[in-house]
């Protein structure tokens, strides 16, 4: 059972100041992040449901020094360790700007939809994204698979872009609540029928390929979101790779669509999840540094 929501409504208000840490008190920056972690995994729980039901009872967090073996690891972002169960962040985010009061980041969608404290407190963003790249990752491991799935580093346009169309349509649906609109008259150019001639003629930075993949992506998963909720979604999503059949991108995308209903439709909400725990909300533990 989810626990109450315990935060007041009349705290939603946008937090008039902000606070970073000072060097002199690094264990004290490092229980407010937690804490930021902590209110993160709250927002996303109640913004879209038992997301975290999926995940491990408790998450652990790891600054990482520039001079550990991990930090390379990192390119300059966050990196969830699916074996440790650990998110590693490189050790300057404790100097970043963050929200005061922290319960502000209670919430979720007063966060993007206003683009000053999206700049101003972009820590949040980035804490999002570690924990959608944890759940992810899980709910492929399920499978043997991980995540992005390998497709997304091939050189091949072919089996490159389907699976970056997937992870692009997941981005724009967890961020932006007013969907976009695409003129469905023209389905053809985010879900191009000859998609062996397309190919052959698009660079990464042309926009028919961007089309495909923003809108594309979008119309590939929104349906689902919409019928099925956004644990489960990712969850068949994390677990099944979407691949061009027969060269054909419009009819493979159809097909895509066809089989998670058929999946999802026979699961219980419960049974779409990758493990199901007591616990809605993670729970957050700072492994101190050596």
């Amino acid at each position: 059972m989810k626990p109450k929501l315990w935060i007041a409504l009349g705290m939603t208000l946008l937090p008039l100041t902000g606070m970073a840490c000072e060097s002199s008190g690094r264990r004290l920056c490092e229980k407010n992040f937690a804490a930021l972690v902590s209110y993160r995994t709250e927002a996303i729980d109640y913004a879209f449901g038992n997301v975290f039901g999926a995940m491990p009872a408790q998450i652990n967090i790891r600054f990482v020094k520039s001079d550990d073996p991990e930090y390379a690891s990192l390119n300059g972002g966050i990196v969830y360790d699916r074996d440790h169960q650990t998110l590693l962040f490189p050790r300057r985010v404790l100097m970043a700007k963050m929200p005061n009061p922290l319960r502000w980041a209670a919430y979720y969608w007063p966060f993007y939809e206003n683009e000053q404290q999206r700049e101003e407190y972009s820590v949040i963003e980035a804490v999002d994204n570690a924990l959608w790249s944890a759940f992810l990752q899980e709910a492929a491991k399920a499978h043997g698979l991980s995540w992005p799935h390998q497709e997304c580093a091939s050189v091949e346009v072919g089996k490159r872009l389907p699976c970056e169309m997937l992870a692009g349509g997941i981005a724009q649906h967890l961020k932006e609540k007013r969907q976009r609109i695409f003129n469905s008259n023209r389905i053809d150019r985010a879900w191009p029928e000859d998609f062996n001639a397309f190919q052959k003629r698009v660079w990464r930075d042309d926009l028919e390929y961007t089309e495909v993949l923003h809108y594309g992506g979008m119309l590939l998963i929104r349906p689902l979101f919409s019928e099925f909720g956004v644990p489960r979604t990712l969850t068949y999503i994390a677990q099944t790779p979407f691949r061009v059949e027969d060269g054909n991108l419009r009819a493979s995308a159809v097909k895509y669509q066809e089989q998670a209903r058929n999946a999802l439709s026979v699961l219980p909400a419960a049974a779409a999840s990758v493990k199901v725990i007591d616990q809605s909300i993670v729970r957050t533990t700072v492994v101190p540094a050596d």
